[in-house]
């Protein structure tokens, strides 16, 4: 009988402890994962970022290409139009890092919005000799392609940083 109640007890026991330890373990593994879920959040908006960051670096050669070249105004236009949507999509991502932070990252993304506007700026520029050379872009196009790679290159850093 005394065996029996004994065991009785210890199991109460054990499964009072059980209990009492899981509930304190429980808001930890959530805390966790909510952690998990923020940084898997903050690497994809990154990413997205990064995307959107070369595109635009694409469209705005293109258009400084298209237009020393003497292209149509439609085909223009399509690199314009492109151009927008992608620095919508920038515009759009940068706020949702300024929501989640943290403020290293969001003032590394906005550096690649200010090369991206530098950029934006001279793709018109026409060629340096005054000659069409469709593989050698004007120094100032250049020069701004540059320092938005290196901002873009800058941002992937930091994000590395906060998202593993």
């Amino acid at each position: 009988m005394l065996t029996a109640v004994g065991a009785a007890v210890i199991a109460a026991v054990a499964s009072l402890v059980g209990v009492t330890l899981g509930a304190l373990v429980e808001p930890l593994k959530l805390n966790a994962a909510r952690r998990a879920k923020l940084r898997q959040d903050r690497a994809d908006r990154c990413g997205k970022y990064i995307e959107a960051a070369a595109r635009a670096r694409q469209h705005l050669v293109s258009i400084n290409v298209s237009h020393r070249q003497g292209a149509d105004a439609e085909r223009v236009a399509g690199y314009e139009d492109e151009y927008y949507t992608v620095r919508a999509e920038m515009r759009s991502l940068l706020g949702l890092l300024v929501m989640s932070g943290p403020d290293e990252l969001v003032e590394a993304a906005r550096e690649v919005r200010r090369k991206d506007m530098d950029l934006h700026h001279v793709r018109h520029e026409p060629d340096d000799g005054g000659e069409f050379t469709r593989v050698v872009l004007p120094t100032a196009v250049r020069d701004a392609v540059v320092e938005l790679d290196r901002a873009i290159e800058e941002f992937a850093l930091v994000a590395r940083k906060h998202t593993s």
